[in-house]
C-alpha cells in the first residue's frame, strides 16, 4: 500500500459503500499537503477495495496510530495534572487555529494559499493522543472548505445557534465559531479531570440520558434551561493552587462558549493565551529550581 511501510503499525478507517461522500471528503482534507500538522492526524494512504465476488466497494483511509486512544477514552481512565492539561489544550487550540487559517504559505519555492476548514464534528471521541502532552484533531468526515451545508455533527457538541438554527449558512466565520463553541466543551472535559471525579461528557450531569442526545434534547439541557457548568466553584480546589492559570483557563472557556457567536475567541486566540500560560509555568519553574539551588 502506497506511503505505509511493510512493518509499519497504522489504523485503517474503513467505510462502508454509502460513505463513500464521507470518505471522499475525509481524504480530500487529510491529503492537503497545507493541512499537514502536528496536531491533525497523520494521513498515510487511501484506498478502494472489494473482492472478486462482492460488487460492493469499501473505502479505506490509513492513518498513523496513536496507541494512547482518544481524548474520552483517555479521559475516563487517566487525571490530567496542570501541566498536562494546559498542553493538551494548546495542541487542540493549534490544531483548530491551523485548520481555520486564510494565510498564504511557502513551501519549497512553490506557493499554497491556506483554504480554512471547519470541523464541524469536534469532540473529546474525536481527539486522538499523541503523549501525554500532545493530541491530534481527527475524523473529517464533516469538515467544510466552501460548500455549505445544513445542520451536522453530534448534538451533545453543538453550539446554541445551530440547536435554534439561526446560524448563517453563507457565512464560513459561524462555522469556525461553532466550532470553538465545541472546543470550549472538550476544555471543559479536560478540566474536570484536574480533580479526581468520575469523568462525564459536557451536559452530562444536568440531563442524564442517553449517551447520545438527541438536537432536541440537547436545546432543551442548553438553551430552554440555560444551564453552563460553575466554573469557579467545579475547580475550587485548583484556584486555590494555581489561581492565575486557572482562572486564564475558565475564563477562555466561558469565552469560547459565549451563547453570542461574535463574541467567541477564534483559535488562534486561544493558543496565545495557552502559550503564555505554557511560557509562565516554564518561568516559574525556571525561578523555583533557582530558588531551591539557593537554599
Amino acid at each position: 500500500m502506497g506511503g505505509v511501510n511493510s512493518y509499519e503499525t497504522v489504523a485503517v478507517k474503513v467505510f462502508p459503500n454509502v460513505e463513500y461522500a464521507s470518505w471522499r471528503n475525509e481524504c480530500s482534507i487529510l491529503s492537503d499537503p497545507t493541512l499537514q500538522h502536528e496536531n491533525l492526524v497523520q494521513f498515510l494512504a487511501a484506498e478502494e477495495r472489494s473482492l472478486p465476488s462482492d460488487t460492493l466497494r469499501t473505502y479505506w483511509i490509513v492513518l498513523a496510530h496513536y496507541s494512547l486512544g482518544n481524548m474520552q477514552d483517555h479521559l475516563t481512565a487517566n487525571t490530567l495534572s496542570w501541566e498536562e492539561l494546559v498542553s493538551l489544550a494548546s495542541s487542540i487550540a493549534n490544531g483548530l487555529a491551523h485548520l481555520h487559517s486564510e494565510t498564504n504559505i511557502w513551501c519549497i519555492c512553490i506557493h499554497f494559499s491556506l483554504v480554512p476548514v471547519a470541523h464541524r464534528d469536534l469532540k473529546s471521541s474525536n481527539i486522538l493522543i499523541k503523549n501525554r502532552k500532545q493530541c491530534v484533531l481527527c475524523d473529517f468526515g464533516l469538515a467544510l472548505r466552501l460548500d455549505i451545508s445544513l445542520t451536522v455533527g453530534t448534538a451533545r457538541y453543538m453550539a446554541p445557534e445551530v440547536l435554534e438554527s439561526r446560524v448563517n449558512l453563507e457565512d464560513l466565520e459561524a462555522f469556525k465559531q461553532m466550532d470553538i463553541y465545541s472546543m470550549a466543551l472538550v476544555l471543559w472535559e479536560m478540566a474536570s479531570r484536574c480533580d479526581v471525579k468520575a469523568y462525564q461528557p459536557a451536559f452530562e450531569a444536568e440531563k442524564r440520558s442517553t449517551l447520545k442526545p438527541s438536537a432536541v434534547v440537547q436545546q432543551e439541557v442548553c438553551l430552554c434551561s440555560s444551564l453552563r457548568s460553575s466554573l469557579r466553584s467545579t475547580f475550587a480546589e485548583e484556584l486555590l493552587l494555581c489561581p492565575q492559570g486557572m482562572s486564564v483557563f475558565c475564563s477562555t472557556i466561558t469565552e469560547c462558549w459565549d451563547h453570542d457567536p461574535e463574541a467567541r475567541l477564534t483559535a488562534h486566540c486561544v493558543v496565545e493565551r495557552f502559550n503564555a500560560m505554557i511560557s509562565e509555568d516554564c518561568s516559574n519553574s525556571i525561578i523555583q529550581q533557582k530558588t531551591d539551588r539557593d537554599m
